[in-house]
C-alpha cells in the first residue's frame, strides 16, 4: 500500500463521488469509460494492485 489506511478509506469515498459524477456530467459513453477506467487505475496503484505498463513489459519480454 502506497498509503496508510484512513487515506485509502478517504480516497475511496472521494472516488466514488467522482465516479458518479462522471456519469451523470453528459460526456459520451466512451470518454465516460476512459475517465473511469483511468482513476479506478490510479486507485489500484494507490494500493500497490496495479503497475503501469507491467502487462506491456511482459509482453515485450516474451
Amino acid at each position: 500500500m502506497k498509503t496508510d489506511s484512513k487515506t485509502l478509506a478517504e480516497i475511496l469515498k472521494l472516488h466514488a463521488q467522482y465516479v458518479k459524477e462522471v456519469e451523470f456530467s453528459g460526456i459520451k459513453p466512451l470518454s465516460m469509460e476512459i475517465y473511469k477506467t483511468n482513476s479506478h487505475n490510479f486507485v489500484r496503484w494507490i494500493k500497490d494492485e496495479f503497475h503501469p505498463g507491467k502487462k506491456l513489459r511482459k509482453e515485450a519480454l516474451s
